[in-house]
């Protein structure tokens, strides 16, 4: 095993930390037939995930009729992701959607789904999530952490890398300074492209890019945008390492609280929210790529050897971390989407 991969065991352990139980003991002043919950995000609300997703959601009728109230706290204000995953765990956040590599802080296999150039496609991303092995997952996060994934995940969108450099090819990575999440495998994505990786919260990131702390970060056009990224970017090269779907979840014992009717419709109601956010991200990024080429910056670089960065990333991968038979399986399964 690598230095790095040594790093990213340990890394990993210590984001584990104190793991919330199932809590017993829970308890909540709503009632069967009148339920009032958060749904806490990091983004603002012109993002597609709030947009589209759970804005929308939160006025959906059926819910409503079945005395379902949510309300949308976005733009972080109840902390980072992985503070809210651990706010669902515990019962103080009803609901919440992030990475799987941020859920992986409980099973570190949920990372796998977060690892670079594992998909090619959007139907790749949302098929990997019906597998046998994320069932077999999400099952095994509920028993360990009290939290139960529900309905189609969200998309985030494809991602690339945008900043203060061009990237077009392996040898290009080299000493750049790249923002990810405070995950192990996002840590691991960088390395894997020959970056070095600089963890960052998001809501620092516009002013990490503005004063050279990072040198460059990775997100989807549609988030880019939304959240004014591309003023302090000179290039956004577009190296597709990425496609994120998003879980939704809830604490496991306020589910389990529901009646089967208000399951029935919070799950129809996310994958309601799932199309709705697809076709927004699809449109985003394009409205987001013609904004660009009119105003001449951020540059797109096009010509990102794509091929080569993917066989870097996927060699990196496939072994010496505790998922690479299953990134190495969900390859092969994946091909037929």
């Amino acid at each position: 095993m690598t230095q790095e991969k040594e790093r990213f065991t340990a890394f990993r352990r210590s984001l584990l930390g104190v793991t919330a139980g199932v809590l017993l003991g829970f308890t909540t002043s709503a009632s069967a037939e009148d339920v009032e919950m958060r749904i806490g995000l990091i983004y603002n609300p012109n993002v597609p995930a709030a947009k589209c997703g759970a804005i929308p959601m939160a006025e959906d009728p059926a819910l409503k009729d079945l005395g379902i109230k949510i309300n949308v706290v976005h733009s972080a204000q109840l902390g980072g992701e992985n503070d809210m995953a651990q706010q669902v765990s515990s019962g103080e956040l009803e609901m919440s959607i992030s990475a799987s590599s941020i859920l992986a802080s409980w099973l570190e296999d949920l990372s796998v789904f977060e690892t670079y150039y594992l998909y090619d496609n959007v139907d790749q991303a949302f098929a990997a999530y019906k597998t046998d092995t994320a069932k077999k997952l999400f099952k095994e996060l509920r028993d360990v952490a009290n939290i139960q994934v529900i309905g189609t995940p969200w998309l985030y969108g494809e991602r690339h890398v945008f900043g203060n450099k061009p990237l077009r090819k392996p040898e290009d990575f080299k000493g750049v300074k790249m923002r990810v999440p405070q995950t192990s495998v996002s840590i691991a994505g960088a390395q894997s492209l020959g970056a070095s990786p600089t963890p960052t919260a998001y809501a620092e990131l516009y002013l990490a890019l503005q004063q050279g702390i990072v040198d460059v970060a990775e997100a989807p056009a549609s988030v880019v945008k939304a959240e004014s990224f591309d003023e302090p970017s000179k290039y956004f090269n577009k190296t597709g390492h990425l496609i994120s779907a998003a879980p939704v979840y809830l604490n496991g014992t306020l589910w389990d609280s529901l009646s089967p009717e208000q399951q029935q419709a919070l799950e129809k109601a996310v994958d309601a929210a799932a199309e709705r956010i697809r076709k927004c991200v699809e449109e985003a990024d394009e409205e987001a790529y013609a904004s660009w080429k009119q105003a001449g910056t951020p540059e797109i670089i096009e010509d990102v050897d794509r091929e080569a960065l993917k066989a870097q990333s996927r060699a990196f991968f496939s072994q010496g971390f505790p998922f690479s038979e299953s990134y190495k399986a969900l390859i092969e399964e994946l091909k037929q989407y």
